[in-house]
């Protein structure tokens, strides 16, 4: 008797028509599987005629940023009924492969632990990293080996979507209200320790908050207890492209220094520490 196929709840926000293309590419790649039943929900402020869409929520609100909250609620309405969740904004590019290394680095990492992914963008064949910004960088002092294989911190949470298995969703939810964003408070630590360091002319870096619309998913990995962390020795297939290739020209807040030759000499950087 054949194996039955791993069900999973793919739930994606889109807001108005301008990233239609992308959706519809993301739909129908989720829809080839091949080892996994995928059921597709979108959340929307728009009626839309897409092949591949097995539900339609169509909403009305005063603030659209909490749009992508919305797709929380559905997941935890059908936390009972699939093996795997996948929360997504809709210009997220993700293949079988990268659902298949999501479950078998679970099956390897600790409970404290939670595999993650990593955003690029791509011009003329060169792939740049809008999350590798700023403050965000590797957490030289992470660096883990799970099952023969090397795994390290990435401080920027954001990857505009999150894979939870159901074990992994309920034991969120023990940590907070699944359905209701964390309300972020700066710990005394801080403060205490930036309050010293000006006193002695240093300056600290900015505690990052994020906004309602990135808190959707980097909440799971900051409140979540489960500390997210990135195959390293497996980099490639921890890649997913961000379709709309919006920060590349700083357009966005965010310049080109952020390019493949910047991350892979971080990565070279992390594995020698």
């Amino acid at each position: 008797m054949s194996k039955s196929k791993s069900k999973i709840l793919s739930v994606i926000v889109n807001y108005n028509n301008e990233q239609l293309d992308f959706l519809k590419q993301m739909i129908a790649t989720l829809k080839n599987f091949k080892k996994y039943e995928v059921t597709i929900i979108v959340h929307t402020n728009i009626s839309l005629d897409i092949e591949g869409i097995d539900e339609l929520k169509i909403f009305e609100m005063n603030n659209y940023r909490f749009l992508p909250l919305t797709c929380r609620n559905t997941i935890w309405e059908n936390r009972n009924d699939f093996d795997l969740f996948f929360y997504s904004e809709n210009d997220m590019l993700l293949y079988e492969k990268h659902f298949d290394n999501f479950l078998e680095y679970t099956k390897i990492l600790p409970k404290n632990r939670i595999a993650g992914l990593l955003r690029y963008e791509t011009q003329n064949d060169q792939k740049y990293f809008p999350d590798f910004h700023g403050i965000f960088e590797w957490n030289y002092k992470s660096v883990e080996k799970f099952g023969g294989k090397t795994f390290a911190h990435f401080t920027n949470l954001h990857q505009a979507c999150f894979l939870l298995t159901q074990e992994q969703l309920k034991r969120v939810s023990h940590r907070f209200q699944f359905t209701s964003l964390v309300e972020d408070k700066i710990p005394v630590s801080y403060k205490i320790k930036r309050k010293l360091r000006k006193w002695v002319g240093l300056k600290t870096k900015k505690y990052y908050i994020y906004d309602e619309m990135c808190k959707v998913g980097t909440d799971i990995y900051k409140y979540g207890g489960m500390k997210k962390v990135i195959c390293i020795s497996e980099f490639e297939e921890n890649l997913i492209h961000h379709l709309s290739d919006v920060y590349i020209d700083g357009s966005k807040g965010r310049k080109k220094y952020t390019d493949d030759n910047s991350m892979y000499e971080a990565l070279a950087n992390i594995n020698v520490k």
